[in-house]
Parts: C-alpha cells; sequence; structure tokens
C-alpha cells in the first residue's frame, strides 16, 4: 500500500500534516501590560484569532491527506489525479488566505510569530507537492501493461 505513493504525494500530504499542526501554534503576539510587573508575552493560535479562516484552512489542509489515502488505496487513476489537481488549488487558496492574514492582522500591535511563517510554508508545500503529483505519470505497485509485440508490415 505505501509503496503506491510517489514522492509528490509524500511532499503534499507532509505539507498538509504541517499547515494542520501550524493551525495550533502561535500566530500573533505582543506584549501585555500588566499592573505592577513587567510585560509578558502573549500569543494567539489561528483557532483562537480566526473565526472563518481556520475552518477553511483545516479543509484545505485535509485535500493532500485525501490524496495520499487514495493513491495508497485505489487501483484506478482517476480520484488521485483527481485530488492531484484539488492539492494543486488547495495549497494556493491555503496561500492567499494566510498571506491576507499576514497582511491584516487582528490585532493592530499584534506580532506575527512563527506558526503564521509555517502555515505559509505548508501552504507553498501542498501547492507544489500537488502540481508535481500532477505531472508524475506512473503508478507504483501496479506492473506495466504488456505490449504485444508485432511483426513489421511486408514490403
Amino acid at each position: 500500500m505505501i509503496g503506491r505513493l510517489r514522492p509528490a504525494d509524500l511532499v503534499a500530504g507532509a505539507g498538509g500534516l504541517a499547515l494542520l499542526a501550524s493551525l495550533f501554534l502561535h500566530w500573533y503576539g505582543g506584549e501585555v501590560l500588566v499592573t505592577g510587573g513587567p510585560p509578558l508575552r502573549a500569543g494567539s493560535t489561528a483557532w483562537q484569532a480566526f473565526s472563518v479562516a481556520d475552518v477553511v484552512l483545516a479543509l484545505l489542509a485535509l485535500v493532500p491527506l485525501a490524496l495520499v489515502f487514495f493513491q495508497a488505496t485505489r487501483q484506478s487513476p482517476a480520484l488521485p489525479v483527481l485530488f492531484s489537481v484539488l492539492s494543486t488549488l488547495a495549497g494556493l487558496i491555503a496561500t492567499l488566505v494566510i498571506v491576507f492574514r499576514l497582511l491584516d492582522r487582528p490585532g493592530p500591535n499584534d506580532e506575527v510569530e512563527a506558526g503564521a511563517w509555517l502555515g505559509l510554508l505548508a501552504a507553498l508545500v501542498i501547492g507544489a507537492g500537488g502540481w508535481r503529483s500532477t505531472r508524475d505519470e506512473r503508478m507504483p505497485g501496479h506492473p506495466a501493461p504488456a505490449i504485444e509485440h508485432q511483426p513489421a508490415p511486408a514490403p
């Protein structure tokens, strides 16, 4: 089953897992003033900072994981090819959503933290893995079709 996966499928799947993981990391942070003490560093994850974008990103991260699943389990190439194309599109949409959220932060003093940059990198990896997967027509784990040799035509 694992032998059917192509390198590009694994790259896209790893990007999907990384995007899901990044949603639980701090995307934004800043200093919070505490009465009578030094300022504390506070951060918010994507789940805390967003109302809709976090759910959209989580759904987009599931697309390359579906690509890995269908490539590993299906005999015919129809669904893996579909999810290769959808993974490319999901990576593009996730990249645009994240770039928008990097430019339009939830608070005026929020600093962008590592989780947001990891999410952006993961979205780019999803798109690149999906695009490369559409260009790879091999079907690992399947025997090559038998080619019948025909004699040359008589002159």
